[in-house]
């Protein structure tokens, strides 16, 4: 299984690439014109996760496409992207460059085809190679399923509170879920 990767933001000519079930899964940095497409990403994922959760999407989502088009065209330099067969199918991003993965988000059609692990640890290997020996991200507390996922990837919710979503305009619960490296990790 080869891995494919173009990372500028912390690696330079580093690749991944992956064959899951004969897909080839190419891992590589966004570039600009890319953002259109990750928006969209972000907000049918975003959807999907808060589908069960009673909310009103029609009320709720013009803001929150316009908050992924806004972030993708403003940090569209610091996010990696998954793409299988040229079409764009996950980003995950760290907006700060520092220990934060600040989103990771695959399109429901792509769900549990292992691209969310692939665009998952392409990030840490970043965080990693900067110097950083843990990585934290949040999420909203009933977002279950991305819980799950952080977990099984060696993940702990080390806090939960309450804050102001802008794009949302609304308070919403989030936890925050911490990764410590361990040493074989580190040499990475």
């Amino acid at each position: 299984m080869g891995v494919r990767s173009e990372f500028s933001h912390a690696i330079p000519n580093s690749f991944l690439s992956k064959s899951v079930d004969g897909t080839m899964i190419a891992i590589r940095n966004a570039r600009s014109t890319d953002a259109e497409h990750l928006a969209l990403i972000g907000l049918r994922a975003w959807e999907s996760a808060i589908l069960g959760w009673g909310e009103n999407l029609l009320e709720l989502r013009p803001n929150a496409y316009r908050a992924y088009v806004e972030f993708t065209a403003a940090h569209w330099d610091k996010i990696t992207m998954a793409v299988v067969k040229r079409r764009p199918v996950g980003w995950g991003a760290r907006a700060n460059l520092n220990n934060q993965i600040t989103d990771l988000w695959v399109d429901p059609e792509h769900h549990r085809t292992g691209i969310g692990k692939m665009l998952l640890a392409a990030l840490e290997r970043d965080i990693r190679r900067v110097g950083y020996d843990d990585v934290f991200l949040e999420t909203h507390v009933r977002n279950a399923g991305a819980i799950t996922f952080y977990k099984h990837c060696g993940y702990r919710v080390v806090s939960i509170s309450v804050s102001f979503s802008h794009s949302l305009q609304r308070d919403f619960e989030k936890a925050t879920l911490q990764k410590t490296f361990n040493d074989a990790e580190n040499t990475l």
